[in-house]
């Protein structure tokens, strides 16, 4: 998956994770609901600790621009499914005004 494809679009981010375990559930959950997704990591090699101070997010996980708003809809209500009733900081997560 790249930046832009052959018809112009370009992939956004979606979510913030924290950690690469959360993109990759997301990444397989959108995946699933027929969403094509790829993860872009922030991490360098060998200075994972440097990284995580210079900057906390792990990561995004992207969709092409037409599936931004499904693929937003899709993963709060994977997250309320996840949450056992606990309320959710989806803007903290949900990276509405990032494109990469």
């Amino acid at each position: 998956m790249t930046d832009h494809d052959n018809n112009g679009s370009r992939l956004v981010s979606v979510l913030e994770a924290n950690n690469e375990l959360e993109a990759i559930t997301i990444q397989a959950f959108l995946e699933s609901q027929g969403i094509e997704a790829a993860i872009r990591s922030r991490q360098i090699p060998m200075y994972d600790g440097i990284a995580k101070v210079w900057n906390p997010v792990w990561g995004y996980v992207m969709v092409m621009e037409e599936d931004r708003e499904k693929a937003e809809r899709l993963i709060v209500e994977y997250m309320d499914s996840c949450s056992n009733g606990e309320d959710y900081d989806y803007d903290e997560y949900l990276d509405e005004d990032m494109d990469l």
